[in-house]
């Protein structure tokens, strides 16, 4: 129903595809906690869906970024006060995830991790916990976050595991391998953890900030476990890479709308050899740059790096670039998703 109404709706003289995703999520997130209903999580995760592949993502972050700020205690809402009290009390800081990540609603985790990330950045809050790391070597995360908080007289800091770089680290392992998403995931964890930012707080360039995160035992050990998820995928598209390719069952004409018709739904493609052999390659560029403690350790001339680095690509990261969208596009329209 959800997407039948978005794609009738995005047909030209109609309301558009904003307004109905707006209208659905104001309708799933009426009630109290509606994120711990996995029927709603489901919905909404569908719902996430459609915004992606519409590119009207911006639409339901706002909403979610509104709920956010106030679950936080921002505009004088205390509507979920006792979130609050258990904050107080040592636990996570509100999140329409309230665990590490989620391995089902994948689209939905999307939506909340970049929704989170837009507060991060206009909180000044990633900022100023990298120049706490950077001014001083011997301070753990942790640490800078209090006297982050402190000094930007926050009502309300995210806890320490609902920082970006962990959230996208932890999504990354629990996303399954044949998902769309997960590229662009793992791109979202690398953005940060092989970010260079001394140049832009007038220190010297001294190698990557992730290091700086993953220092205590229970990071590294969400380190090591990126290290193996790395190569699960990479074993399961190798495998899929083997696989003989199969037709789909027809081709609907390129004059016609039948794919996305509710009434004549997409058949179920089966993915190209070739696909997964590019994936393969890719998982494998990100392993070699999780791996490199040169990259880490102190500043190095990406165009000079060997062909396996992928220069081009890890520059544009480290840049934080939006990078292998076609990747995560081509992957959609193959059919890769169970959910399309």
């Amino acid at each position: 129903i959800f997407q039948s109404h978005v794609v009738e709706s995005a047909q030209p003289g109609r309301v558009g595809a904003a307004a109905v995703l707006e209208f659905w999520v104001g309708i799933l997130t009426q009630q109290n906690l509606w994120y711990r209903d996995k029927t709603v999580l489901f919905l909404m995760d569908q719902i996430c869906c459609a915004a992606f592949t519409h590119h009207q993502e911006d639409c339901v972050q706002k909403l979610l970024y509104q709920q956010h700020k106030n679950a936080l205690g921002y505009h004088g809402d205390r509507g979920l006060l006792s979130s609050l009290v258990g904050w107080i009390a040592g636990n996570a800081t509100p999140s329409f995830i309230e665990g590490q990540s989620l391995s089902a609603e994948v689209w939905f985790a999307w939506l909340v991790l970049n929704m989170e990330g837009v507060f991060e950045e206009d909180s000044q809050l990633r900022r100023c916990v990298e120049h706490e790391l950077l001014s001083e070597p011997n301070i753990f995360p942790e640490q800078a976050l209090k006297k982050v908080q402190q000094r930007l007289k926050l009502p309300v800091a995210p806890s320490l595991q609902r920082l970006q770089v962990y959230r996208w680290a932890c999504q990354a392992v629990a996303t399954p391998p044949d998902h769309p998403l997960l590229p662009l995931i793992w791109q979202k964890f690398l953005q940060l953890y092989l970010r260079q930012p001394g140049p832009e707080y007038g220190l010297a360039a001294g190698g990557c900030i992730g290091r700086r995160f993953f220092q205590a035992s229970s990071h590294a050990a969400l380190l090591r476990d990126l290290r193996q998820k790395i190569q699960e995928v990479s074993d399961f598209h190798h495998a899929a890479s083997q696989a003989l390719r199969v037709p789909p069952p027809h081709t609907p004409s390129s004059d016609t709308q039948s794919d996305e018709s509710p009434n004549n739904p997409q058949p179920p493609y089966l993915t190209s050899p070739q696909l997964h052999t590019e994936l393969v390659r890719l998982f494998g560029v990100f392993a070699v740059w999780l791996d490199d403690e040169t990259l880490q350790k102190q500043e190095v001339y990406v165009p000079s790096l060997p062909p396996e680095y992928d220069p081009h690509r890890l520059a544009q990261v480290m840049q934080r670039q939006q990078v292998g969208m076609s990747v995560c596009v081509f992957v959609l329209q193959m059919g890769m998703c169970h959910n399309l």
